[in-house]
C-alpha cells in the first residue's frame, strides 16, 4: 500500500459563518482545488473513532506508531460515480479543529433560519 500513496497537497478552511463545516481543499488538479465539505463535529468523533455514512466515512489509524485518519469519499466525477482514500495526520486535524473551536466554541453555533428563509423567499 505504501507504494500506490501520492501526496496531495491540501488546505484546511474554517469560516465562521459557516460554524458546522470545514473545507478541505485537496489540490489534485493544478492549481484547481477539488473542495470536500466536513461536518466539523464528524471530524473530531472519527479522529477517535469510526464515523461516517453515504459519501463520507472517516476512520483513525496507527500506522509506525504515528497517528493517521483515514477518509473515504465518494462522489461523482466525469467518469462515473467513484471513490478516494486519503490518510491525513491526525495531530494535525486535531489541532486545527481546536483553533476552530477556539473561534466558534462546540454548542454555541447558531444559524439564522429564519433569516434564511426571510431571504429567499419568493415575492407575493
Amino acid at each position: 500500500m505504501a507504494d500506490s500513496l501520492l501526496p496531495v497537497p491540501t488546505r484546511a478552511v474554517y469560516d465562521t459563518s459557516d460554524p458546522y463545516a470545514v473545507r478541505f481543499d485537496f489540490m489534485l488538479d493544478a492549481g484547481h482545488p477539488t473542495p470536500w465539505h466536513f461536518e466539523r463535529d464528524m471530524l473530531a468523533e472519527g479522529v477517535r473513532r469510526p464515523v461516517g455514512e453515504g459519501d463520507i466515512s472517516l476512520r483513525p489509524r496507527w500506522a509506525g506508531g504515528h497517528r493517521t485518519l483515514v477518509m473515504q469519499l465518494w462522489g461523482d466525477t466525469p467518469a462515473g460515480y467513484e471513490s478516494a482514500v486519503l490518510v491525513v495526520d491526525a495531530a494535525q486535524v486535531s489541532c486545527f479543529l481546536e483553533q476552530s473551536y477556539g473561534l466558534v466554541a462546540r454548542g454555541s453555533e447558531s444559524w439564522d433560519i429564519d433569516g434564511f428563509l426571510h431571504s429567499i423567499r419568493c415575492p407575493d
